[in-house]
Formats: C-alpha cells, sequence, structure tokens
C-alpha cells in the first residue's frame, strides 16, 4: 500500500515538475511553443501513465488514471487562470483599448468596432493585425474622435506594419524597428497632459516556423533595449537629471504572441507593473482557464494598473480585445 502511494504521489507532480524544469529552455522553437501553456502537463501525466503502468499492474486501474488527471488538470487550472483586475479606487484614470482585429475585411464588423471607440472615448488604441484595405476606412471613421494616430507605415523609409493607433493626445518622436520593409516595433513619445510617455507598441510574428520565432525574438530583444535606453535618458530638471524611473515613464502594449509562462517575458518585466489576461483564443467553446495570454500591457513602475479585463464582444477575431486603465499620478 505505501508503495502505490509513493508511486501515485510521484506521478501527479512529476509532470508539473517537469514542465518547471522544462520551461527555462528557449529552443528549439518548437519545444518554446509546447511549453508555453501549463496544459501540456496534462499529456506528461497522460505519457507517464502509460510508461510506469507496465511496471506497475495497479495502474491500469481507471480510477487511478483518473484520480490523477483531475488533480493534475486543476492544478493546470490554478497556473493558467487569471483574474480580471478590477480596483474601483483608481479615480480619474487613463484608459487603453487593445484588440487584434486579424485582418478583418467585413464592413458589420468594422463598423461594430467602430462604433464600440467612439461610444466609450479611450485615451489610446492600439490595433494589430489591420491590414492596408482597412485603415483608411477606419483612419476616416475614427479621426474625428481621435485626432492623432500612426498608420504604422513609412511611405519614405518603406516600412510597413499591421497596427494602427488612435488618441485624443498628439504623438512624436515616431520610429520605426525595421525588419526588412516591415516593422513589427514602433516607439514614440505620447504627450498626456501631465506627463509624457516613452510609447512602444508591438506585433511580432506568431511563431509557428523557425523563422517566425527568430523574428518574434529579435522584436523582443529590440523592445527589451529600447525600455533600458529610454530609462537612461531621462527628463532633466533645470540641467540636473532626475529620477528615471519615476519621471520617465514607458508603456508597452500589443500582441507580443508571447506566453505569459515563457521565462523569455521575464526580460521585458524588469521595472515594470503587468496584470496578465488569457486574450488567445477567442472561441465559443473554449473557457477562460484553457487560453493564453498573449496580448500584453507594461507599464514602468510605480504606476498602477488599476482595471485589466476582456471585452466580450467581437468574435470574429480569434483574439479578445482589452480594457486597461491606468493611475499615472503615483
Amino acid at each position: 500500500m505505501e508503495m502505490r502511494l509513493i508511486v501515485g504521489l510521484i506521478l501527479i507532480l512529476m509532470p508539473s515538475l517537469i514542465w518547471l524544469l522544462l520551461r527555462p529552455i528557449h529552443s528549439p522553437w518548437w519545444l518554446e511553443n509546447i511549453l508555453s501553456s501549463p496544459l501540456i502537463i496534462l499529456v506528461i501525466f497522460s505519457f507517464l501513465m502509460l510508461i510506469l503502468s507496465n511496471f506497475f499492474s495497479y495502474l491500469h486501474s481507471l480510477s487511478y488514471y483518473l484520480s490523477g488527471f483531475l488533480v493534475n488538470f486543476i492544478l493546470v487550472i490554478f497556473l493558467n487562470n487569471t483574474i480580471s483586475l478590477t480596483n474601483l479606487a483608481c479615480s480619474d484614470s487613463v484608459t487603453f483599448f487593445q484588440f487584434n482585429i486579424k485582418y478583418s475585411e467585413k464592413e458589420h464588423e468594422l463598423s461594430e468596432l467602430i462604433e464600440h471607440l467612439i461610444a466609450k472615448q479611450y485615451h489610446l488604441i492600439a490595433l494589430q493585425g489591420v491590414s492596408q484595405h482597412s485603415k483608411q476606412q477606419i483612419i476616416e471613421k475614427l479621426s474625428p474622435y481621435y485626432p492623432y494616430f500612426i498608420r504604422g507605415e513609412n511611405v519614405h523609409q518603406q516600412v510597413y506594419s499591421d497596427q494602427l493607433l488612435f488618441s485624443r493626445y498628439a504623438f512624436s518622436n515616431i520610429k520605426y524597428y525595421k525588419n526588412g520593409h516591415r516593422a513589427f516595433l514602433i516607439a514614440s513619445q505620447w504627450h498626456l497632459p501631465l506627463t509624457d510617455i516613452h510609447l512602444y507598441t508591438l506585433h511580432p510574428p506568431s511563431p509557428r516556423n523557425e523563422n517566425f520565432w527568430r523574428s518574434r525574438n529579435q522584436t523582443l530583444y529590440q523592445l527589451n533595449y529600447a525600455l533600458k535606453t529610454s530609462l537612461m535618458h531621462g527628463p532633466s530638471v533645470e540641467g540636473s537629471q532626475v529620477n528615471n524611473l519615476l519621471m520617465s515613464r514607458s508603456l508597452v502594449i500589443g500582441d507580443l504572441n508571447i506566453s505569459k509562462h515563457s521565462n523569455r517575458i521575464n526580460l521585458l518585466k524588469q521595472g515594470m507593473n503587468t496584470e496578465f489576461v488569457n486574450s488567445w483564443p477567442n472561441q465559443r467553446y473554449v473557457t477562460s482557464f484553457l487560453g493564453v495570454a498573449i496580448d500584453h500591457f507594461f507599464v514602468s513602475k510605480p504606476t498602477n494598473i488599476c482595471v485589466r479585463q476582456r471585452i466580450n464582444k467581437f468574435s470574429w477575431s480569434d483574439h479578445y480585445a482589452i480594457k486597461t486603465q491606468v493611475d499615472f499620478k503615483k
């Protein structure tokens, strides 16, 4: 009986331990993708059951398998679940909207999105997956309400992206980080009434093959370097440098195509506040705790994130839109 209990405990704990030990491995590309969700724990458990059952005949019991699978399933839910953050004590916050619209071309879909954005009057809108065909239509409809925008392209530099930004406040010093004729990362200064923000918006490729995986990683390295540089060049007051962490605000928003479970994302979290929301996939029968957090939002400390939650609309995209509210007073 003791041996059965020990084997049972090992079988239950071993999949999680294997996953935790493998997570720091960043290559090959397919392994990092597999480890991007704790759901792989259930696969590891089933595989161990198959192997160990050859040595322990009592593991053929269906009750052993179901009870062990249930324990690991609960553990996966615990590891992967994210609760929408809502802090009602946060007043006069700045509100953000981010959404990968997945190259939607249908008139009624874009109309639904535009109507929502006009009604809510966000401070900053960050869209990804916007086709060249849709950009002009969206700009024509939204620019009367959001007079400042970044098209996500520069004809003179021959650089293009699928990003589109809108705001009620001005942008300046727009910089495209080129990758051939593409720009997966766009940097700018965003001028709020009380503070200026180093704004970084990005949408690197989904790492579904090795080349896309390398392009995504290169974009994340560019972002990491840009964040460090922005902290080194803070504003000056009467000729003297002030505390960069307090005065030089940095903000990252976009579909980064990297899971919150990847150790690679820890490079971006240094000195930043964030709250994760499972934003993909947007499918009717996929519950929140089975999703993956890849649409991210980072803001330099000590700025507070008051609200971060999914918007359960726009079922025509495989991403959820996300609303974020931030208190820049600290």
